[in-house]
C-alpha cells in the first residue's frame, strides 16, 4: 500500500480529481481518500513515481508517507 499526504486537497472536488489522476495510471487501483487528514491510500502495482507524477500533473503536490 502506498500513502500520500496532499496538503492542497481540501474538498470533495479535490478528492475526486486526485482519485481520477490515480485511476489514469491504474484504473484498477483501490483508493481511499481521507479529507480530514489530507491523506490518500492506494493499493496498486504501479510504482510510486508514476502516481506522484499523475498527482503533480493534476495540480496536487504529494508527499509520500
Amino acid at each position: 500500500m502506498q500513502r500520500y499526504k496532499i496538503e492542497d486537497m481540501t474538498c470533495g472536488h479535490c478528492a475526486s480529481t486526485v482519485e481520477r489522476a490515480i485511476r489514469g495510471v491504474d484504473p484498477t487501483a483501490a483508493i481511499k481518500v481521507d479529507l480530514g487528514t489530507k491523506e490518500v491510500s492506494v493499493e496498486t502495482a504501479t510504482n510510486r513515481a508514476a502516481i506522484a507524477e499523475a498527482l503533480d500533473a493534476a495540480g496536487y503536490k504529494s508527499l509520500p508517507l
